[in-house]
């Protein structure tokens, strides 16, 4: 590990449940423990972008006047379709592919390949879209983390990751409306909408608030290794209560809450599909099924395991039989459990709920919205000063991400812009968590008090005694100032009555 790489920071929360045994050191290829070939890597994302910025912005008559779908809808994904094989950001630029390919870290020798793939690769982004990476995406996480997340997923091939990552980022911003709709709704305007609204807009509503209320699918807790738990009681759902539409909204209102809690870049999720209950008369698991497409697509790396919970033997032998069609990576990630002891090799019995045979006695009860709860959205004014402050700061973002990535790496000169990189990243998650109750509405997690803001997410401040506590509070204080750990691993004793789908 460079020294840079050493200097790397990350925010840690400082919230965690008593039981909870976090394995603090970081995976490589994670931010704070990244190779000298990863963090090029890193470097390759970021210069593809700016160069790109740079081009399209030096040309003054293509800048001026756009509209709105030329800002934020890429040649790619534009009505005007070019000949198969044609590119209408190569036809503007010409030159912008070869600039690229020389900037770029590769062993590819089909270079006539690689250049067809960058071709491809920036017909799906415009200039303002990557900066909306920064303004709008990565929300409180390093934009590193983020980019981090594409690489591994993309077994760090930087063309394919950069070209996933526009996707992703046309998808939340046009098609899913994820920060514009989804977030800034809510459940609060969710049942606004089933009480006052007409027509298909009353219906989504209704649907949406039912999925809410009955607590098919919620947030609570962690897992051993500190990573935010999805529940899904697949005995609750019912394809006929609520539209697919409704469905995947409220769906995607839970990837997008669990993203919020988590608070350092080598977290991710954990799904724990509860079968107990489950019949095959019921069998839908529409649910899990877009989980699963939307964290292979829009939300790589943020799965870390699929729980199966007391599922039924037909179940096991389906999956048995079907497995060999999902990569190897998902298939590792998927665990068969039964019973408490089982379920306890994953996540401490102090932590899992009382329906699932645990010591949590917590059990899942519906807070209906506040009408006032969301009157901070009304302030525009602050709202727009918090844009601006957040804008400037993206600019300083971008203006030391040039200064770093055209230095070398183990220069003094570097690691001196690398701190005052990491510096504006701290910036930018305290600004967002100013921004936060202006721009998304209250959840049921913020009205329970878990949601804390800059704070993190405290699932179980009432069951953590003030010795376990201090306990944990000492692990966290065993990190150093550049993200690395002096804490030992977790010790996973393995248990006989929990079935690996290996």
């Amino acid at each position: 590990m460079t020294k840079i790489q050493k200097r790397q920071t990350f925010c840690q929360s400082t919230s965690y449940p008593a039981g909870t045994a976090f394995a603090y050191k970081i995976p490589e290829g994670y931010l704070g423990n990244l190779n000298e070939e990863q963090e090029a890597k890193v470097r390759a994302m970021w210069t593809i972008g700016f160069k790109f910025i740079e081009i399209c912005e030096a040309d003054v008559d293509a800048s001026k006047n756009k509209t709105l779908e030329e800002q934020y809808v890429p040649p790619a994904k534009q009505s005007r379709r070019l000949p198969r094989g044609a590119s209408e950001t190569h036809e503007k630029y010409p030159n912008l592919v070869n600039e690229i390919l020389s900037l770029l870290p590769t062993t590819e020798k089909n270079l006539e390949r690689l250049a067809q793939q960058a071709v491809e690769s920036l017909d799906n982004w415009t200039p303002e879209m990557y900066r909306l990476i920064v303004l709008r995406v990565v929300k409180h996480e390093h934009p590193d983390a983020l980019a981090l997340r594409f690489l591994r997923t993309c077994n760090w091939d930087v063309i394919k990751a950069t070209t996933m990552m526009g996707k992703t980022i046309y998808w939340r911003t046009i098609e899913a409306g994820v920060d514009d709709d989804i977030l800034k709704h809510g459940d609060g305007g969710a049942a606004e909408d089933e009480k006052n609204n007409r027509g298909i807009a009353r219906s989504l509503g209704a649907d949406f608030m039912k999925q809410a209320r009955w607590g098919k699918s919620f947030i609570h807790g962690v897992d051993r290794a500190g990573r935010p738990i999805t529940h899904i009681r697949v005995r609750l759902h019912r394809s006929s209560d609520q539209s697919v539409q409704s469905l995947e909204r409220y769906t995607l209102y839970l990837l997008e809450l669990a993203r919020l809690s988590l608070r350092h870049p080598i977290e991710t999720g954990t799904i724990l599909l509860d079968l107990s209950g489950f019949k095959f008369a019921n069998f839908d698991l529409s649910p899990l099924k877009f989980i699963l497409k939307q964290t292979e697509t829009n939300y790589p790396g943020s799965l870390g395991l699929i729980l199966i919970h007391n599922a039924p033997v037909g179940l096991k032998t389906i999956w048995r039989l079907f497995r060999v069609w999902f990569d190897k990576e998902l298939r590792s990630k998927v665990k068969f459990t039964y019973g408490k002891k089982g379920l306890s090799r994953w996540i401490a019995p102090n932590q899992m709920i009382k329906e699932l045979g645990g010591d949590d006695d917590w059990e899942y009860t519906y807070v209906e919205p506040d009408p006032d709860e969301n009157y901070k959205m009304n302030d525009t004014e602050t709202r727009d000063r918090l844009l601006a402050e957040r804008r400037e700061l993206s600019l300083q973002f971008e203006d030391l991400t040039k200064e770093w990535v055209m230095n070398a790496q183990l220069s003094e000169k570097a690691r001196q812009i690398c701190d005052r990189r990491n510096q504006c990243v701290e910036e930018l998650a305290a600004n967002y968590w100013r921004l936060d109750p202006y721009v998304r509405a209250r959840s049921l997690y913020d009205r329970l008090g878990y949601f804390r803001g800059a704070n993190g997410v405290d699932w179980y401040s009432s069951n953590a005694d003030e010795e376990s506590q201090q306990e944990m509070l000492e692990k966290i204080r065993s990190i150093d100032s550049c993200g690395a750990s002096h804490y030992e691993e977790i010790h996973d004793p393995g248990d006989e009555s929990c079935y690996d789908s290996d």
